[in-house]
């Protein structure tokens, strides 16, 4: 049991239906059973989805839409229980020019903070580069999830090397083998099955390997695309659906009315992991480059087994060794390919499963989380808060004016 640690996280949280809502939920909940009981609370910033204000967990609400948000989370958070905070760090969460307004918080902060970066661009243009160079002067240790994103962030952004650390992304604890249970009860039995998860826009790159399954089920007759979660809800508002039914032409046309099916639904994690179980191979068709981390391709590999990805940065690293199979950039016959071998090879798509699982063994989230933890409170023994809080202020001015006056 370990009450002395008390993280405050700052980011979304569900009902918000986002990967990082989910990752920081997860997080928490793994914090929570590494110290043996309930420690962790939650900042939560409100989207689209509001906030759940009936949840124990969650102790204060940020409005992106209100001026002065971060300074009054801030003043909240100082007030607080929370002796460390964990700011889960995108550039599209927060509000101002790139996410800037997060800085309003973290210098008003008084507890130490300990930011994990989702997002970190490898040739960042100025506004970006200035930005997270300040976020990480200002957090006690800045986590990142692969040992090219903490190279990136020493050698591109300039941040001291001893502040860099690596913690994994979480996946659940699943066990290796299947029994096919799965495609029976999902109604998938006979079907070679290839899937894709995740919120839908465009730049998830899903129109090539529509495109590759021509060639797919040239080889495979039998072989399903799934394409599972709904479209992102910032992308709902802006555009509706378009690029879903955008999709649907586009596999009507090549004549895969029966090849490629879309799963309209933001899954709870036994039906993912029920859908998952029930898949052969798992494509992340991705076109751009940049991205550092991928709570899709983590989940993939530890269920799934069979990756065939595009060479984004998170790829090219937790897909090396043979792993998984990496394939350009917008090349729909080269996924298609790599698609058919995994499917059809059964001694290379059980050996591409069994180096996978062996990998993401040490991202289960109970050890995730025990690693957070233990980074927690070396923080918050090491670098106590600034100031006192704007209580324990009154109270030292009181208790300072001599008696009688």
């Amino acid at each position: 049991m370990n009450d002395s640690v008390r993280p405050v996280f700052v980011s979304t949280y569900p009902p918000e239906a986002c990967g990082l809502a989910t990752f920081t939920k997860d997080l928490a909940d793994a914090v929570d059973l590494a110290a043996g009981l309930p420690v962790s609370t939650v900042a939560a910033i409100e989207k689209i989805s509001g906030v759940d204000e009936t949840d124990a967990r969650i102790t204060h609400v940020i409005d992106n839409d209100l001026p002065g948000a971060y300074r009054f989370a801030a003043e909240a958070v100082n007030d607080g229980p929370g002796n460390v905070v964990s700011l889960q760090h995108e550039f599209g969460l927060y509000s101002g020019a790139w996410g800037s307004d997060v800085l309003d918080f973290m210098e008003q902060c008084t507890k130490p903070i300990v930011t994990t970066l989702h997002t970190l661009l490898p040739d960042p243009a100025p506004l970006p580069l200035r930005l997270i160079r300040k976020i990480a002067s200002r957090s006690r240790s800045v986590v990142v999830m692969t040992q090219i994103a903490a190279r990136l962030l020493v050698e591109v952004y300039g941040v001291d090397s001893h502040r860099v650390k690596v913690i994994p992304h979480g996946v659940p604890q699943v066990p290796f083998g299947r029994d096919g249970s799965s495609k029976a009860r999902l109604g998938l039995a006979g079907r070679r099955v290839i899937c894709t998860f995740g919120l839908i826009n465009r730049g998830k790159g899903l129109e090539h390997m529509v495109r590759g399954m021509r060639d797919v089920v040239v080889a495979c007759p039998d072989a399903l695309y799934l394409i599972v979660g709904t479209t992102h809800p910032q992308v709902r508002r802006q555009e509706g659906e378009s690029y879903r039914e955008e999709l649907q032409t586009q596999a009507e046309a090549l004549g895969l009315r029966e090849h490629v099916r879309f799963v309209n639904r933001y899954l709870d994690l036994p039906d993912l992991l029920s859908l998952l179980q029930a898949c052969d191979v798992f494509v992340t068709p991705y076109p751009g480059k940049d991205q550092i981390a991928s709570g899709t391709i983590a989940y993939a590999m530890a269920i799934v087994g069979a990756v065939v990805s595009t060479p984004y940065l998170y790829a090219q690293e937790v897909l090396a060794g043979g792993r998984g199979i990496i394939v350009p950039f917008s090349d729909s016959s080269a996924m298609a390919e790599a698609a058919v071998r995994l499917l059809t090879d059964d001694r290379l798509r059980a050996k591409t499963r069994w180096r996978a699982y062996q990998y993401v063994r040490q991202m289960f989230w109970p050890t995730v989380g025990k690693r957070y933890l233990d980074l927690f409170g070396q923080v918050a023994v090491a670098n106590p808060a600034r100031r006192l809080s704007r209580v324990g202020e009154i109270i030292e001015r009181v208790a300072a004016v001599p008696a009688g006056e």
